[in-house]
């Protein structure tokens, strides 16, 4: 039997779910059924309790219809008795509504490649599982030579599961909770300097990446943000430029969305005079390559910052192959277009910019997230801290270096 799947929908103020129907011939077609709730702030997790519960209805049908138990207890003790692999999967599907595509290709990717094979082995049912075999899990992960940060994307992604089901009281608690979260090595990133950066932006300036990187090394931004940004984003009056767009690419090709990774991804900052001065020259080089090349400059994308001569939209996988070739041809460091954003990062903090500040600059939802990749590298605060505490217990002063005068 094909499992039915849906998604919440918001329509005129009300919740609605948005159920996926088949027909004989397996084509699907879209049942909008209402909720009856309000579509207003803190009333999603009841819309997606009650959204569950028309999953139900529909899935179920009436073979569980018997006296004596609900159809809900029925469901619930299907579930407790799945195997743990076969619960994950339909799990996978039901909740795919609720995630952008490339966020459903990277869950179902490390389903299929490492939990789907792993569990079967373990034939385990869901009412069943401890901590202890998760914990097993993140063993066969580092055996696979998984990296911490790695081993905890899963551990996030078998919480979010597990949770599911604790919600819906087939299980009393997650047991992702009992195993021990997987730790990361902390990670110290590849920057460039100041004048690094300087001679990276000047011998750019006839590539078709120069007007990405000059972004990039300014703000900081994630390679789906730059490439997401748009025209309309930039406001020349107010001076003020704002991330609420990103574009993702996979096996399908390239795709815009304005749901960005957290809420904190949403921001906008002052427009750097040097940003500025780069749109401007940018622009209009664009409206110089749109009148000559005529009917041959691509106009679909026309509303974004980030194109190439004939108007294509530079695609995200573009950006990582070429990045490299850059700095070979001019004799740069080798580092990654994502070290951009820890250079501006580290940049900030050497130039006594505080860790909040800089997590609110670069979107990051949690200062931890901030702190922890940042701060080996926060040499300001720690010779504020060395001078503070010479003059509180003596006064001889210290010079930056650490060395008593």
């Amino acid at each position: 039997m094909k499992i039915t799947t849906g998604h919440l929908a918001e329509k005129s103020g009300k919740w609605y779910a948005v159920i996926n129907l088949y027909d004989t011939d397996g084509k699907r077609h879209e049942k909008w059924r209402s909720l009856g709730l309000d579509a207003k702030k803190g009333t999603k997790t009841e819309a997606n309790h009650r959204l569950n519960e028309v999953l139900e209805q529909y899935n179920l049908g009436d073979q569980y219809l018997h006296e004596g138990m609900s159809r809900a207890d029925k469901e619930r003790n299907r579930i407790a008795d799945m195997r743990v692999e076969d619960y994950l999967a339909e799990w996978l599907e039901s909740y795919k509504g609720n995630i952008t595509k490339s966020t459903y290709t990277s869950y179902k990717r490390y389903m299929d490649v490492h939990m789907i094979p792993f569990f079967i082995k373990m034939k385990i049912k869901v009412k069943e599982i401890t901590g202890d075999e998760i914990n097993e899990y993140y063993a066969y992960l580092r055996a696979k030579g998984l990296k911490g940060t790695s081993c905890q994307r899963h551990h996030s992604l078998l919480h979010l599961a597990f949770k599911s089901a604790m919600k819906r009281r087939i299980i009393p608690t997650n047991p992702v909770d009992q195993a021990d979260r997987p730790k990361s090595v902390q990670f110290i990133g590849n920057y460039y300097n100041a004048e690094e950066i300087k001679q990276l932006i000047d011998c750019t300036k006839d590539d078709p990446l120069h007007i990405v990187i000059v972004i990039a090394a300014y703000y900081g931004l994630r390679r789906s943000e730059v490439i997401g940004l748009k025209w309309s984003a930039v406001d020349f009056v107010g001076k003020t430029i704002s991330i609420k767009h990103k574009v993702l690419q996979d096996e399908d090709g390239v795709a815009g969305y304005d749901v960005m990774k957290t809420k904190s991804s949403y921001r906008t900052l002052p427009l750097i005079p040097v940003v500025e001065q780069a749109l401007i020259a940018e622009r209009e080089h664009q409206a110089e390559m749109k009148k000559a090349f005529g009917r041959g400059y691509c106009k679909k994308y026309e509303d974004y910052i980030c194109v190439d001569a004939v108007g294509e939209l530079i695609r995200p996988n573009y950006v990582s192959d070429h990045f490299p070739i850059v700095l070979r041809k001019n004799g740069l460091r080798k580092i990654r277009f994502h070290d951009l954003r820890h250079s501006c990062a580290s940049l900030l903090l050497a130039n006594g910019v505080q860790m909040k500040l800089i997590q609110e600059w670069l979107g990051h939802s949690d200062i931890g997230t901030t702190s922890n990749v940042y701060s080996h590298v926060d040499s300001e605060s720690k010779k504020l801290s060395a001078e503070a505490i010479a003059k509180a217990l003596s006064d001889t002063p210290v010079d930056t270096t650490g060395k008593f005068a």
